[in-house]
């Protein structure tokens, strides 16, 4: 896996719109998640990976929960990372954008 720094963050609107909806649980643990990518991207917990076999950009993939159940996508604009979706699982690699 590549080493990514960020250095900022930017929501797409479908991201707010995404978790905006989800349960206010999700919501919790969505931003904890977010922090934990912007101090410690390699974090174990979060399962940084890439997805293969899409379009470029890379899209980069954190799970929000240890059992994969809600996951948060983003895509790397230098060193900002650009929010594009939270959903579960299946959600995600149904559109990852």
């Amino acid at each position: 896996m590549s080493r990514i720094t960020i250095t900022g963050l930017a929501n797409s609107d479908r991201f707010a719109s995404d978790l905006r909806s989800a349960p206010a649980e999700v919501q919790r643990a969505a931003l904890e998640a977010i922090r934990l990518l912007q101090t410690n991207p390699g974090a174990k917990s979060l399962r940084l990976h890439n997805l293969k076999g899409m379009p470029k950009p890379t899209i980069w993939k954190i799970d929000v929960y240890a059992n994969h159940a809600w996951q948060i996508t983003f895509e790397m604009n230098g060193q900002v990372a650009e929010l594009k979706r939270l959903g579960t699982h299946k959600t995600i690699d149904r559109d990852p954008r």
